[in-house]
């Protein structure tokens, strides 16, 4: 390859990479990422170990409601393990990085997360231990289940609605534009 070749390669290669990453980082402040570059530097892992195909938080499918509660579980955890981290250091630079991303965290999700998240983790791990082999539990799950399914029943048919519309207008703006030309 020639020296004009690989120039012209490498020049899309930084130009793809600074699309993909600007559109992640647009967000976060300069203070941000220099807290979270001390942090780095003070919780240094091998690179092994940063990147054997098992992330602490896998990519989802989701749908965008159904992200948003992903989501602010995900902050949740951050700030748990950044709590951890706090009682584990005595490095007063350290304190301070993790107070001001702690901080940071606190306040997105007050912002624009739900804020009754610790109601619904609770109420999930209730749901998630119900002794669903206890004959008690049992029959009064059958006797409330008619009210659930019809909940469920409207829940169901409200998304496939909002699904729908969303698809028929496209339909409609595709329809516009080909008679618009």
């Amino acid at each position: 390859m020639d020296v004009l070749s690989r120039a012209v390669m490498c020049f899309c290669l930084m130009g793809w990479m600074t699309l993909g990453w600007s559109n992640a980082a647009q967000f976060t402040s300069i203070n941000m990422k220099r807290n979270i570059d001390k942090l780095k530097v003070h919780y240094k892992i091998s690179k092994d170990q940063l990147f054997n195909g098992n992330p602490v938080f896998p990519k989802d499918t989701f749908e965008d409601s159904e992200r948003r509660v992903l989501m602010s579980v995900v902050l949740d955890v951050y700030l748990s393990i950044f709590g951890q981290m706090l009682n584990q250091t005595g490095d007063q630079e350290m304190i301070e990085s993790l107070k001001y991303v702690k901080g940071k965290i606190q306040d997105l999700q007050k912002h624009y997360f739900l804020g009754r998240i610790p109601e619904l983790r609770t109420h999930l791990q209730n749901l998630w231990a119900i002794e669903t082999s206890d004959t008690t539990v049992q029959g009064k799950a059958l006797s409330e289940f008619i009210t659930i399914y019809e909940k469920a029943s409207k829940l169901a048919l409200k998304f496939h609605l909002k699904k729908d519309n969303r698809r028929k207008r496209r339909q409609a703006q595709r329809l516009k534009s080909t008679h618009i030309m």
